[in-house]
């Protein structure tokens, strides 16, 4: 794991390490001994060349506590040491708080020397299906928007609290309309963030980078349009599944076929550029990567008659596989599958099958 964070501070990423949280006792020790506890953080972040911390105070601290830390990181790693807190929303705008602490007294002691707050609007702290949390702290007139970052829960099953999608990029492109300055999100926890789940975590991100930057984009094209296909496995696994945008679904959220000559085809509703196709596999889904499809074609077409293949494919194992087209203009897209699996399992699985303008 250093090697890997030292990879991407080498590619100018910031790395910092979380403190606190569920670990009860890290901050009660920092306020009450910290002659003694103290030295084995400083020591943590000396050996790994740490950027920063991260403070989730969830425990009664003393605000000459968390004061003295701050100074502390401040005086033996410098101005450009990132130190952020991570609170829960309301703690920010005079609700209820986990740290015992006073934030709001906190930001007019020691501001300069805090970066950002990363505001847990998640597991009964708040929301982010629209901006009224956000709003009531930025309306106190004690911490800057740019200062404030919405903490969402990336997936329904991590906590409660869970935002679609959809909703989620509504409510962060109306802050960034408001708030030029907004802070930016972060999500709790990454590895298995929807849409792409544990095979593509990193689709939240492009997608919270996309709302940030004030569009809906990347549209996915061929999002809940018609879909046909092959025979389905059962009446719950039909092509619909494989456009419907969820790949979180449980094991029926798929199209799932075992015709002898297993497809999938989807009509866009008109012809349009697309520059890439993206498909998940059985495992983007959480099933076993042996039933990621192994071979298959991908074809397009403008008329649903006559069809150029822009991919084969015949070796594949990989939860998700994009294909780049360079703006060629499709109507339909056709997935032709000549080996659904890795093994002999003879079942054709897609969870889902999308288009990028």
């Amino acid at each position: 794991m250093w090697a890997d964070l030292h990879a991407m501070q080498a590619a100018g990423v910031k790395v910092s390490a979380f403190v606190g949280g569920a670990a009860q006792g890290s901050f009660q020790r920092l306020d009450t001994q910290f002659d003694t506890y103290y030295p084995r953080l400083k020591n943590l972040v000396t050996t790994y060349g740490l950027d920063g911390l991260d403070l989730d105070v969830e425990e009664n601290m003393s605000q000459a506590g968390i004061n003295r830390l701050i100074d502390q990181l401040t005086t033996d790693f410098g101005t450009g040491f990132v130190i952020t807190l991570a609170p829960v929303a309301p703690a920010l705008s005079g609700g209820g708080n986990l740290s015992g602490l006073n934030y709001e007294t906190l930001e007019r002691d020691k501001g300069p020397k805090i970066d950002f707050y990363n505001a847990q609007f998640y597991c009964g702290w708040g929301s982010m299906a629209n901006t009224t949390g956000y709003d009531a702290i930025i309306n106190r007139g004690v911490f800057a928007a740019s200062k404030v970052v919405a903490g969402v829960v990336t997936n329904s099953a991590n906590c409660s609290g869970y935002v679609p999608l959809a909703t989620l990029k509504s409510t962060v492109g109306a802050l960034v309309a408001k708030y030029p300055t907004f802070g930016g999100v972060d999500g709790w926890e990454y590895f298995n963030s929807d849409p792409g789940g544990t095979a593509a975590p990193w689709q939240w991100a492009r997608e919270m980078t996309s709302a940030m930057a004030g569009s809906t984009g990347p549209v996915n094209l061929a999002l809940n349009k018609a879909a046909s296909g092959s025979a389905s496995c059962n009446s719950s696994e039909t092509p619909a599944k494989a456009v419907n945008g969820s790949v979180s679904g449980g094991n029926s959220d798929k199209f799932c076929s075992l015709a002898s000559s297993k497809f999938l085809q989807v009509d866009l509703g008109s012809a349009v550029s697309v520059g890439s196709v993206e498909i998940s596999h059985a495992s983007a889904g959480g099933e076993s990567a042996a039933y990621n499809t192994r071979a298959y074609t991908l074809q397009t077409s403008t008329n649903g008659s006559t069809w150029t293949t822009r991919a084969t494919v015949t070796a594949n194992t990989a939860a998700v596989t994009t294909h780049p087209l360079s703006g060629v203009t499709v109507r339909y897209l056709r997935l032709s599958i000549t080996t659904p699996t890795q093994g002999t399992d003879p079942a054709a699985r897609i969870y889902e099958l999308k288009a990028f303008a």
